[in-house]
């Protein structure tokens, strides 16, 4: 470790002293973690909504529009959820709010999310089995996807009821 680093560990070390500092840096740290997950997990989902409108375009190249539609509102709801996830809050609340936002529940949230990872990870595969079978639409794969995307929905729904509570 370089003089600089060691230089940054002892004062990030030392302002830890003051009060209520630390408990500051481990929200924030808390919080930047939570953020990349989102992030990450929006990411995933935009990459699923980009296998969605290359199989549209597969499919309209060959003349196939039957599924047009559901593939168009499932993509549509894949790019909502995307955002909306992208777009979370973090947890912050104005310094002299009375329901401030403790470690304990910006723990939670972060916890929360990861369990959400799990969930979104079950697209990719329903995504993979749609795009593999391009020229059959499989209406029970659709059914299935928008199921999931539903669950996804309502979880990202409690999650912002979690920050109020």
């Amino acid at each position: 470790m370089g003089m600089k680093e060691g230089l940054g560990e002892t004062l990030k070390g030392a302002v830890r002293i003051l009060p209520g500092i630390g408990s500051y840096q481990d929200k924030e740290s808390i919080r930047e973690s939570d953020k990349t997950l989102r992030e990450s997990l929006s990411s995933q989902i935009s990459d699923h909504v980009k296998s969605i409108e290359r199989l549209k375009t597969s499919l309209a190249r060959k003349g196939s529009l039957l599924f047009m539609r559901d593939l168009d509102d499932l993509a549509r709801k894949m790019d909502t959820l995307s955002r909306r996830l992208g777009f979370s809050s973090r947890g912050y609340a104005p310094v002299f709010d009375s329901n401030r936002v403790d470690e304990d529940a910006l723990q939670r949230l972060f916890d929360f999310d990861r369990s959400l990872k799990t969930d979104i990870d079950r697209v990719a595969p329903l995504v993979a089995k749609i795009s593999e079978k391009a020229n059959e639409v499989d209406l029970k794969l659709l059914k299935e996807l928008d199921e999931t995307l539903s669950g996804i929905e309502k979880q990202i729904d409690e999650r912002e009821r979690l920050l109020k509570m």
